[in-house]
């Protein structure tokens, strides 16, 4: 853990000098004889660094977490589709959202046993990998359950973005991420890209499969699977649901 605080060190102390120095400046306001504008404008660059410091503890927290393998899961029987519903439809109510939402969720699925917190995580985490700042993204997710043998113990989960800008290297990279918070005291760390690799340790803590596929030009296509709750969490979830 030594090493990757270290790497966190310039992600940290940026946001951090930010708020200390901007608050002694305003803590002088009257003796330098700041405007009404200034104090605002000052205050705004302390909110937004304190939004900016927060962003990074919740990253170091969750790459603690996708790291860790002895993390404890709140597992439950839950509707993987009302989870993701939820994470679709808040991004679409977002004031920048750029994606616009085809959802296949038409059969009736068992419930899955799994840390619903976790997965939303996971599928936000996926979301904001294939998303591009300034263009509007079109995904399709689709909801199935396997069809024979040991499959059929399993929900698939499809996320399919074929105008999405990332290609096979973007995902090499991005899976490479948590090396190379280890590399150096200031390498810069793209937030964005941590996700690809925090989702898939998500999935796969949760017992589920993970796979992703990208090429320039025809965009990513992602699946994973995720257990179906034993008959006995079943017919408690359908008791709790009614």
């Amino acid at each position: 853990r030594g090493s990757f605080l270290a790497s966190m060190n310039h992600e940290l102390r940026t946001p951090l000098n930010a708020i200390t120095g901007f608050t002694g400046l305003l803590k002088q306001a009257d003796e330098m004889g700041f405007s009404d504008e200034q104090r605002a404008e000052y205050l705004d660059y302390i909110l937004e660094s304190a939004e900016l410091l927060l962003s990074h503890i919740n990253t170091i927290l969750e790459i603690a977490d996708a790291e860790s393998g002895g993390m404890k899961l709140a597992r439950r029987a839950v509707d993987i589709g009302d989870v993701l519903s939820q994470i679709i439809e808040g991004i679409e109510d977002s004031d920048d959202a750029s994606v616009q939402f085809a959802r296949d969720f038409g059969e009736a699925l068992p419930p899955v046993d799994v840390d619903p917190d976790k997965i939303a995580a996971a599928f936000r985490h996926l979301i904001e990998f294939l998303m591009e700042p300034g263009e509007t993204l079109n995904i399709k997710v689709s909801t199935r359950r396997g069809l024979a043998g040991q499959s059929a113990n399993s929900v698939y989960v499809a996320i399919d973005a074929p105008d999405a800008a990332v290609d096979e290297g973007d995902v090499e990279e991005a899976m490479r991420v948590f090396d190379q918070v280890h590399e150096g005291l200031y390498r810069r760390i793209d937030q964005r890209r941590l996700g690809l690799p925090i989702a898939k340790s998500y999935i796969e803590l949760n017992q589920g499969r993970f796979t992703i596929r990208a090429k320039e030009g025809e965009g990513a296509r992602i699946r994973f699977s995720l257990p179906i709750a034993a008959e006995e969490y079943q017919s408690t979830y359908e008791q709790l649901a009614s």
